[in-house]
């Protein structure tokens, strides 16, 4: 194999055959004939590389992670990742290398963040180029992250936030909290997605389409809503509610829980409570894994007191028991 420069209109081409037989043209992007021939040079050394010891030899994250994007790879934190791993080979890179990265990149941060900005797509850059044939699958440990005890509340904490809340932020705050929805879902929901009681959701975070059933109450709320920037409860992006939300709970006197915990976490909470399974809640919220709702969403609330009265009620009936023994047992025998 012998690739050569072509040279038209002043600008240098590299051509030629591959080892494997694959026709090679690729553009020097150079008039200049010294890089030119060092940049043929160095293809022709990397072709020789691939054929003979195969592509882990030569592929770089930069490159992998190039290809990843191009192949519609969510490109989200990966740019400062590429630059700080770019030119190690990924045959060369394995768990120690990316948390060190991780740490290296986000000192300050928790280490959720650090699992979430670095870890998560470093790892998908890699598994990617392993499903290409191009290096072999790593596993990443993840940083230890203590989980956050979420709040689960009822109704009555709305209705505190009420007088100090925009009137179609408290329906929206009311709608999460009794369909489960995510905060980006509902404030994405459109006039023409309801009909009657009846949302229907195109595509969800999981990628499906989903129906939201509302309560009658909820439903004539959320039709007298007037609707803005085509959204029916009128606001462009979720990010837009938190400060309104904040200042709502201060002056209510409540705890701030933002919407996830009001909307979603509580859903889930108030249906265990009330007797539902795990996979009952999960179809009406729309979450995938069962034990996601388990683990997470589900907590019983009083749960201790529900439990002492369970063996109060147990021992109450012992004692009748035993009551009732002795007081048929033969006289002066009911004390031995």
């Amino acid at each position: 194999m012998r690739l050569e420069l072509v040279w038209r209109e002043g600008w240098a081409y590299i051509h030629g055959t591959a080892p494997d037989g694959k026709r090679v043209r690729k553009s020097a992007k150079t008039r200049d004939p010294v890089q030119a021939e060092a940049q043929r040079s160095a293809l022709e050394a990397t072709l020789w590389k691939v054929h003979h010891y195969g592509p882990e030899a030569v592929m770089t994250f930069g490159a992998g992670a190039l290809a990843y994007v191009n192949h519609g790879g969510e490109r989200r934190y990966l740019m400062p990742i590429a630059q700080m791993l770019d030119g190690m080979r990924l045959k060369d890179i394995n768990s120690t290398t990316i948390r060190d990265m991780a740490v290296k990149l986000y000192p300050k941060a928790k280490p959720a963040t650090r699992n979430r900005q670095a870890i998560t797509p470093a790892q998908a850059v890699i598994n990617f180029c392993h499903e290409q044939g191009w290096c072999a699958p790593i596993r990443v440990s993840r940083f230890d992250v203590e989980k956050p005890k979420r709040k689960a509340v009822k109704a009555d904490y709305l209705e505190a936030m009420r007088p100090h809340l925009p009137h179609r932020l408290y329906v929206l705050m009311l709608f999460l909290h009794q369909t489960g929805r995510r905060v980006g879902e509902a404030v994405g929901i459109e006039p023409e997605w309801i009909v009657g009681r009846v949302v229907h959701i195109p595509k969800t975070k999981n990628g499906d389409a989903a129906r939201v059933v509302m309560t009658e109450a909820l439903a004539e709320l959320v039709h007298a809503l007037e609707p803005r920037h085509g959204r029916v409860f009128g606001y462009s992006t979720h990010y837009s509610v938190y400060k309104t939300l904040r200042r709502a709970a201060a002056k209510a006197g409540v705890e701030y829980l933002g919407t996830h915990q009001p909307g979603r976490h509580s859903f889930a909470t108030t249906l265990h409570d009330a007797g539902w399974q795990s996979s009952a809640i999960a179809e009406a919220g729309g979450w995938k894994s069962v034990a996601l709702v388990a683990s997470t969403y589900e907590h019983p609330t009083e749960a201790q007191a529900r439990a002492a009265d369970v063996f109060a009620g147990q021992s109450s009936a012992k004692l009748a028991q035993q009551s009732k023994r002795k007081r048929k047992s033969p006289a002066g025998k009911g004390d031995e």
